[in-house]
């Protein structure tokens, strides 16, 4: 099993998995380009270059034919990676990603705006632990367990001040990627099994918007034939952090019934 992070997140996305999914899978993770302890070049950050990422992982780690699983992003990462090498994956989970398009046809410039990165480089550690609260709302409590693998996605230096492995730019270039996505086109061109496990409306605003998008795309890939079947899992975005064991469970009972 291959799994995929999200944009500016890291492997350790994954790490209240691992020791589930370890029991009967043989798991690999990693940190994707721009992020974490990966390599950091200016570019290329487009679909070709992070699923040709993915099959070197996954050459170098003697991995044939895995379930790759992949989180927003990362899910988006998969789809790709499903539609393009199919002979390179038994089957794809897709955990909340890969599925709705963003930016519901607006232009780049006012998607950019608004789905920017915040400016943290320069902030005090102890002040961004202090905020991490406010990045789940009333989802998802943050022990020090969570609060860890957040702050595994920046570099924090002598002084205390911490920077995003992933730069701004490169942030920003893989979101160009994003939004020029077409899930649902891809999706059509799907011929290996598909699971994608959606968080639904857990009362957050944010969290119903993304719900509501997913709801419409979901409505639209019941009108394609495609090997893709939706589960919903009620929480938030973030369902590797606040839904570990149920989305292994999910996942787990998946992969033995339609992959074997």
């Amino acid at each position: 099993m291959l799994l995929h992070h999200g944009l500016a997140s890291t492997q350790h996305i994954w790490d209240l998995m691992l020791p589930r999914l370890s029991e009967r899978f043989r798991v690999v993770t990693y940190d994707a380009r721009g992020h974490g302890g990966s390599g950091k070049p200016a570019g290329p950050y487009g679909f070709a270059a992070v699923v040709a990422d993915a099959r070197a992982v996954l050459r170098a780690t003697a991995s044939p034919r895995p379930v790759v699983v992949g989180h927003s992003w990362g899910a988006m990462v998969t789809l790709e990676l499903a539609v393009q090498h199919p002979r390179s994956v038994a089957g794809a989970v897709l955990v909340d990603g890969g599925v709705a398009p963003i930016g519901s046809g607006r232009p780049w410039p006012q998607v950019r705006d608004a789905l920017a990165p915040p400016t943290l480089a320069g902030m005090h550690v102890d002040d961004f632990r202090r905020m991490l609260p406010t990045f789940f709302g009333e989802g998802l409590a943050v022990n020090p367990e969570i609060e860890e693998i957040v702050l595994a996605v920046m570099h924090v230096g002598r002084d205390g001040s911490i920077r995003p492995h992933l730069s701004r730019a490169n942030h920003l270039r893989i979101l160009r990627a994003i939004w020029e996505q077409d899930p649902l086109a891809l999706h059509a061109r799907l011929r290996v099994p598909t699971l994608a496990i959606l968080a639904d409306d857990s009362g957050e605003e944010r969290e119903a918007t993304r719900a509501t998008e997913n709801r419409a795309a979901a409505g639209a890939l019941r009108r394609v034939s495609v090997p893709t079947r939706v589960s919903w899992m009620r929480g938030i975005h973030d369902l590797p952090l606040q839904h570990p064991d149920e989305l292994c469970r999910r996942i787990e009972r998946w992969a033995g019934s339609a992959v074997g």
